[in-house]
Formats: C-alpha cells, structure tokens, sequence
C-alpha cells in the first residue's frame, strides 16, 4: 500500500510538475515506523500509533493524493501486533471515523464543481459505497491478522511444548535407566548373592570335613561345584538382561520347591512350605515372588542362625499373600531396615503395588508378610 501510494504521488509529480516532499515524508516515515514496532509499555503504544495516525490525516489535509487514507489499514494491521482486542476494534473505529472525515472534506471539495444534483447523488453514493467498503476492510484484514498471529502463537506455544516433551522424554529415559539398573543390581543380588553365599557355606563345611574324613566332604565339594554353575548362569542370566527381558521361566510352585530343596541341603535348616495357588499367576508377579524367597533364604543363611523356616503362599480372590517366618535370633525390626536384600525386596512389591512389612524381635525370629493384589479377571 505504501507502494501504491509512492506511485500516485510520482504521478500526481509529474502532472502537477512540482515534487510533493511533505508526502514523500509521510510515506517514508510510515515505512520506518513499520520497522520499528514498539514493545515497550502501553502508553508508548498508544502513542506510537496516535503519531502513524496524525502523519495520514497530515497528509490528507494537504489537498491531493485521494488514495492516502486507505493506509489506515496499516494501522490497523500494525495494531493487532501491539494491542489484544479491545484495543485493535478501538483503531478500527478511530480509523472508520477519520476516514469518514476525509470522505466528507473530499466530497465539499468535489460537489460545488458538478452542477447536475443527478451527478452529486451519484458521488454521494459512490463515496458511501467506498466508506462501506472501507469498513468491511477494517473487519476482514482485522480478522485475518488476529487469525495469523493466534496461528503464530499457537504454533510457538507447541514448538514449547514440544521441546518441553523432548526435555521430559529424556528425564524419563535417564530415570528408566536408573531404574533399570536398580532392577539388574536387585537380580544379581539376589540370585548370584544366594548362589555365592550357599556355596561359601558348602565350601566352609568341607573344609572342616576335610581334615577328618575327605569322603564326607565330597558331598558339599559336588554341592559346591553345582551352585558354581548356578551363579555362572545366573551372572549370564543377568547379562541376558541387558539386551533382552523375555525369559522362559518355570511354574512358580515347582520354582519355590526346587529353591526349598536346594536351601534345605545347603543349610540343613528345615523348611515348612505350604502353597495354595488356584489360577497361574502372571510372569512378572511369579518372578517378584520367587526373588523375594530367594532373597529371604539368602538373609536366613547368613544371619538368622535358625533351626526351621516356615514359608505360606496362597491365594484369595484378589490378593495374594507371602509370608516367611524363621526361629532364628532376630532383630530389631525399626533399627534394621536399611540392608539391600531387604531394601531390594521392598522395591519389588512396591513395583508391584502391594505392601511389604517385617516383624521381628531380638530372640524371637524374623517374620516377612508380603501382599501383592491381583490383577481383575485373572484366570
């Protein structure tokens, strides 16, 4: 527009035989200010715009260059970048005014040199039409500016986001692996540190069966090589892990009396096992059970000192209940909690939404209660 308005005045220079400066000053300031949008406070605003204002009706007073007044609609499209709604309906109105103005001073300057009053009405319908015109354009460049710049904002508010999700997606792959290395400690603790720790006690034992009857000692020597080899493939278990956590794994009940017979003849503490399971538990839950006994008998072995275990598991219709109880020497319940057998164990069931809770008392043996809840429908 503002290039349109250059034309006309080279034009109206050539006809008139004179350079108009005042409007080539106008023009070229509109430009500048168009470069140079404010962003400071609101009354720097309203000034701003009050001066690109004041510079068009300038211009128009000056007697030619008909085609000025329309560049209200930069203005208006101006505004819609410097104020939210109210204020851009607030230029369209001050613009449809002054532009009604310089109609009107147009038209007492055109009318006196047409004597037909048939040709004055025409003129009078003529700029009527343009004044409507003119305000259906204030309307439709509003709102396709105000259309343009939501888009514009939106489009920012979800190149934010996105970046924000980007941001979270790699707070939640660091915490994943975090938790995955909890998990993989978790395994090798209990899996490969019961398989040490009974074969620490089967080596201990044949070597004081040694010094009196090496035939005696064998048994554990065999016993000992056995769990050598569980405690390879369990470290080649663990590292299996790390690529791949589809594992084939046996029914739990035959799992939990292979693990009781294994713990039985390791240790020679006797085991009480009763297990009631009416439908197949899921993988996962299966794998949590069968670790939090293993790491149980693990923490038996070492510290309890007892002569007999008694472990329950069964099932109701939507939980599952786990209890290990041991006659050994026990604990102080409250002081001792901060082990990572029992830390790990607490880990499991609390992945698994169910509760964990240790009862035990200095002389008075160890209790483990574990409760995991089904999941509806299981069959």
């Amino acid at each position: 527009m503002l290039g349109c308005c250059g034309v006309m005045a080279a034009i109206e220079a050539w006809q008139r035989q004179s350079l108009p400066l005042q409007h080539i000053f106008i023009l070229v300031s509109l430009a500048l200010m168009g470069w140079m949008l404010p962003r400071g406070k609101t009354w720097f605003r309203y000034l701003y715009t009050a001066m690109e204002m004041g510079l068009i009706f300038y211009g128009t007073t000056l007697g030619y260059l008909h085609i000025l007044p329309t560049l209200y609609l930069i203005v208006l499209i101006r505004s819609c970048f410097l104020f939210e709604a109210p204020g851009r309906w607030v230029v369209a109105g001050l613009s449809l005014l002054l532009y009604m103005v310089h109609q009107i001073q147009y038209l007492q300057t055109v009318i006196p040199l047409m004597l037909p009053n048939v040709e004055q009405q025409k003129i009078w319908m003529h700029q009527t039409a343009e004044l409507l015109m003119f305000g259906l354009g204030l309307f439709f460049v509003s709102q396709l500016v105000s259309t343009l710049i939501a888009e514009r904002r939106t489009q920012e508010q979800l190149s934010l986001a996105h970046e924000q999700l980007r941001e979270y997606a790699l707070q939640i792959e660091d915490l994943a692996a975090v938790q995955e290395r909890n998990r993989i400690a978790r395994e090798i603790h209990d899996s490969v540190g019961h398989a040490l720790t009974t074969l620490n006690i089967q080596l201990q034992t044949a070597l004081k069966l040694w010094t009196h009857d090496p035939s005696e000692a064998k048994p554990f020597l065999e016993q000992a090589q056995r769990l050598g080899k569980v405690a390879m493939q369990e470290v080649r278990q663990s590292v299996h892990t790390l690529r791949a956590d589809v594992v084939a794994e046996e029914p739990l009940e035959p799992a939990i009396a292979s693990l009781v017979k294994e713990f039985e003849h390791s240790t020679g503490i006797k085991v009480v096992a009763h297990i009631r399971l009416e439908t197949i538990l899921p993988a996962q839950m299966s794998k949590t059970i069968y670790r939090v006994v293993q790491e149980a008998f693990t923490n038996i072995c070492k510290h309890a000192q007892a002569t007999s275990v008694q472990l329950q598991l069964t099932q109701t219709s939507d939980r599952l209940h786990l209890s290990i109880r041991d006659n050994g020497c026990g604990f102080q319940a409250q002081i001792k909690s901060s082990g990572f057998g029992l830390h790990g164990m607490q880990e499991r069931i609390a992945a698994m939404q169910g509760s964990f809770r240790v009862e035990a008392e200095p002389q008075a043996g160890c209790c483990i209660l574990v409760e995991l809840p089904l999941q509806e429908g299981l069959q």
